[in-house]
Formats: C-alpha cells, sequence, structure tokens
C-alpha cells in the first residue's frame, strides 16, 4: 500500500530504516533516510547507475601522460642525447617537452572534465615529439638511436593515452552521473 501511494506522484517511498534503539533519539529514524532532506540534483533514484570515481577514472590516463613526462626529464641522466642541425643538443627538447607535458598531465589528472584544452596541446606536444628527431635533424651518431626511439615511442604513448582521457572525459561529460 505504501508503495502505491508513492508511484503515481513519481516518487521513491522512503528506505526502510530501523528506529533508534537507545540514547535521546529512541524511537526516531535518521534525517538522511528522508529523501526531501537530500537536495534533488543529488538523490539517486534506485534504478539508476552511476559511475562511482569518474573524475579519477577520466584523470587515470593523464596520470600516465604525467609519468612520462617525468621520463622526459629523467632521460637526459640515463641517455645520450646527439647534437641536432639547428646547432643545440636535442636534450633540450625533452627538457621543454617534458616539463610541458608533466605541467599539462598533471592538470588533467586532476581535473579532467575542465582541462580539455589541456589534452589537445597534450596531443600536439606527443606528435612533435615523434617528428623532432626528424624535424630537428637528430645527427647520426652511434648513440642517437636511443633518443630517437625514446622520442617516439614517448610521443606515441602521450599520444594514445591522451585520446583515451579524452574519450572517457567526452563519454562521461554527456552521461548523466
Amino acid at each position: 500500500m505504501a508503495k502505491a501511494r508513492y508511484r503515481h506522484r513519481g516518487q521513491v517511498p522512503p528506505p526502510m530504516v530501523p528506529e533508534e534503539q537507545y540514547g535521546p533519539w529512541k524511537g526516531m529514524r535518521p534525517p538522511h533516510t528522508n529523501p526531501s532532506a537530500v537536495p534533488a540534483d543529488r538523490y539517486q533514484r534506485p534504478g539508476e547507475r552511476s559511475v562511482p570515481f569518474r573524475d579519477v577514472l577520466a584523470g587515470f590516463p593523464s596520470a600516465f601522460v604525467f609519468l612520462v613526462g617525468v621520463w622526459l626529464l629523467v632521460d637526459l641522466f640515463l641517455l645520450d642525447h646527439p647534437g641536432t642541425a639547428a646547432g643545440f643538443d636535442a636534450m633540450w627538447n625533452d627538457v621543454v617537452v617534458g616539463a610541458a607535458l608533466a605541467l599539462l598531465g598533471g592538470l588533467r589528472a586532476v581535473s579532467p572534465f575542465s582541462t580539455m584544452w589541456a589534452g589537445w596541446l597534450t596531443i600536439g606536444l606527443g606528435g612533435w615529439l615523434i617528428a623532432a628527431p626528424f624535424a630537428l635533424g637528430f645527427r647520426a651518431e652511434a648513440d642517437s638511436a636511443a633518443a630517437t626511439t625514446n622520442d617516439m615511442i614517448a610521443g606515441g604513448l602521450v599520444i594514445v593515452l591522451t585520446l583515451v582521457g579524452m574519450a572517457l572525459t567526452a563519454w562521461w561529460r554527456r552521461k548523466p552521473s
């Protein structure tokens, strides 16, 4: 009978919560059991499903982009970077791009739904990492293959991870929470 009373109004009956047995609230139900005490935009109907922690899940690929940026900052101590046709060491390309990727990846990992623009910049930086060995003309030295391969793999990872993060963000942005 109680359920039928609520159905015609489009409401859900309040959940059955046992009354308090002890203390000053003896015989009363907690106030959070009354659905009218919950704001309408926060109340979730029993049939609806939402993705828990969707902010974390959408920002997870960007956290890996942050780690790729940190790797580009660390690899200058581990790999020998060749000179370029432009006259500077290729290490500086990894330092600048790595710092930018760490900043943008961290920004998107923290708030993926409000920083879609950072995703497009990150994709551009990943494309630059792939093109940099050819555009800057890394000199053909014995150790330049490691730096070239490192930049190309890092650029590919950045592009793929950013596209996955942006796809998750767009998917969950258009679905109600």
